[in-house]
């Protein structure tokens, strides 16, 4: 079995990944999310410092899909675009944006896709589901089809409404999804992955917490203990739970949305060992 690399799995999951993804676009500033501030408009067709991070990580604020308009085009030269974490979370986004603008979203496609942003638009098309886009984009698609492990993935991936936790990638697919709605469907899959795993012992509950804050810089050694108590499927469930918690606190404490339907969760399962894990972890006082 290859040996697991709990903070590799896990860092996709947080909202930061947009970060990477637009920190190399031209005139975004390298910040993170936390740090990002309002940016002040720029003039002709550049963008403004974190234009690109605010549209992926909160294009549910303003939802318009022009919005959209050539940031394909753009994301593709820069050297993010080669990286594999990209893929997940601009599938996801796409995925969404596919599913509330159908017949937009063709329009969005460049028709000199490279690659790898072609396989990400790919298997965003498979999980939006619609075939009108699919016949629209089919020509665009074919012109850069995916590698043989890349067109293996998305030919097992579902519609994104059926989509079930069970890679890291699936979670960076909901997550991205996620911030094109604003609203819980995606957070609740995640949720409800994360308690699966978590509602089978207090034990457990408490080993993928401790795992969560070692990942986050905590004290060290739990997750170095989870293969000889758990195994090497039970730990990759661990650490796959753990990263779904990472990512739930991460992201309550800058999504309205997804601190709303945590808390609303918490209420409606009291005592369960999930609860207690998100409990511990979810930032203090409700978001405004």
């Amino acid at each position: 079995m290859p040996m697991i690399d709990p903070p590799r799995n896990a860092i996709g999951t947080i909202a930061g990944l947009f970060a990477l993804l637009v920190s190399t676009l031209p005139g975004a500033a390298q910040q993170s999310p936390a740090q990002s501030k309002p940016a002040q408009q720029r003039p002709a067709q550049q963008a403004a410092p974190n234009a690109d991070h605010e549209l992926l990580t909160y294009f549910y604020k303003d939802p318009r899909p022009e919005r959209l308009t050539g940031f394909l085009a753009r994301f593709q030269e820069t050297p993010v675009a080669e990286q594999p974490q990209a893929f997940p979370a601009l599938t996801g986004f796409f995925a969404a944006v596919c599913i509330a603008h159908p017949d937009k979203f063709p329009r969005m496609v460049p028709a000199d896709l490279k690659p790898k942003t072609a396989a990400a638009i790919t298997a965003a098309v498979r999980l939006c589901g619609n075939e009108r886009v699919a016949a629209a984009l089919k020509q665009t698609l074919e012109k850069s089809p995916p590698d043989e492990q890349t067109k293996a993935g998305i030919a097992s991936l579902p519609r994104l409404s059926d989509l079930r936790v069970t890679h890291p990638t699936h979670l960076d697919i909901l997550w991205s999804a996620s911030f094109v709605t604003g609203t819980p469907r995606h957070v609740a899959v995640i949720t409800d992955f994360f308690a699966q795993v978590a509602n089978q012992s207090e034990t457990v509950a408490v080993d993928i917490a401790q795992a969560t804050v070692e990942m986050m810089g905590g004290p060290k050694g739990t997750i170095a203990q989870l293969r000889g108590k758990y195994g090497d499927d039970g730990t990759r469930r661990l650490v796959y739970a753990s990263s779904a918690l990472w990512a739930l606190q991460s992201n309550a404490r800058q999504h309205v949305f997804v601190d709303q339907f945590v808390r609303k969760y918490i209420a409606d399962n009291p005592g369960t060992p999930a609860t207690k894990a998100l409990t511990t972890m979810m930032p203090r006082g409700n978001k405004t």
